[in-house]
């Protein structure tokens, strides 16, 4: 039996050497939240926030993922508990854990097939962060809102896109790809800050990282290709 994931995009990057990319939600400006969604979480006013994170080469695949980071597969799922008539908390549904499950780590319906292959790995380990996120308080069950990286540095002689499922040779182009190595496709550092609930009602978290896998953003992001996505919502009221 075939599985799906029903989720909405909510960000696409394209990230290039140099570049550097964020994403915030700007108070300043008007958004409109009239408009209807087909399915999930019109407006995104619901307090429990579904949250996901993926990352792509240019060929639309894994390849390899970076050291120490997983699977570039992520999610921010929770629900919000109310205790003793006021008091908030914030009930996480996704461990840090299974943020950072990668190739050769096991999990719930993880396929052997799957196990070593960080293509199909990347595919199963999305429907079981799903499976953990999962929505079913309409018809038409849900998984999370999804922010999605996509990188643009491509050695087109470094024969790593199949064509049509099968691999294909290297080919030469006019184009102008920027490379900084072999190949030039790696995944993107993931850090996750999960969501908080600050003292002021406000409901705060993060995803961020880089391309550049030897880079400490701590130190500054000059020439670095830097991205961030944060979301806020004020607990009971807005949207994120």
């Amino acid at each position: 039996m075939r599985k799906y994931l029903l989720v909405i995009f909510v960000g696409v990057n394209l990230l290039l050497g140099g570049v550097n990319g964020r994403f915030y939600k700007d108070a300043e400006r008007e958004i409109d939240t009239n408009g209807m969604s087909a399915v999930g979480d019109p407006g995104m006013r619901r307090n429990g926030l579904r949250v996901a994170f993926e990352a792509w080469n240019f060929c639309n695949e894994v390849a390899h993922e970076a050291p120490d980071m997983g699977s570039p597969r992520a999610a921010d799922c929770f629900d919000v508990s109310i205790m003793n008539g006021s008091d908030s908390t914030l009930l996480h549904k996704v461990s840090e854990a299974d943020n950072k499950l990668g190739i050769g780590r096991t999990f719930k319906g993880l396929s052997t097939e799957a196990m070593h292959r960080p293509d199909l790995y990347a595919v199963e380990k999305e429907l079981y962060l799903g499976s953990l996120c999962e929505v079913s308080d309409s018809s038409k069950p849900w998984q999370f809102w999804m922010v999605m990286l996509k990188n643009g540095n491509f050695d087109t002689k470094a024969g790593l896109c199949p064509e049509n499922g099968k691999p294909k040779p290297p080919f030469t182009t006019t184009k102008n790809f920027p490379c900084f190595g072999e190949g030039c496709m790696n995944q993107p550092t993931l850090n996750h800050w999960p969501t908080h609930l600050l003292g002021d009602g406000t409901m705060r978290g993060w995803f961020n990282g880089t391309y550049d896998l030897d880079a400490d953003i701590g130190k500054g992001l000059t020439n670095l290709s830097f991205y961030e996505v944060i979301w806020e919502k004020k607990l009971g009221s807005g949207s994120w």
